[in-house]
């Protein structure tokens, strides 16, 4: 079954092997980090590596010590329901 997930400090290490991993098993990964404009070289590698596999794995901001920063993400994320007209 295909899942959405979300890696926190997915710029390296741990972090980017995962979401490559889980974004190879099928599943729609978003790579987190604090500050994806300074973080061009990864961002890009990202970008490449979704490409070359064909895969759904997406970078996104998130710093996790902000409450504003996680919510910001998690809309971008997780589509909102269409809002019913009677």
């Amino acid at each position: 079954m295909q899942q959405t997930i979300l890696i926190t400090g997915a710029s390296s290490g741990f972090g980017a092997m995962t979401a490559r991993a889980l974004a190879r098993a099928g599943h729609t990964v978003y790579a987190s980090m604090r500050d994806p404009s300074a973080r061009g070289a990864a961002v890009a590698a990202m970008e490449k590596f979704a490409r070359d596999e064909g895969v759904a794995l997406k970078t996104i901001a998130l710093d996790v010590t902000s409450d504003a920063s996680a919510q910001a993400a998690i809309r971008q994320i997780v589509p909102r329901p269409a809002s019913s007209t009677c």
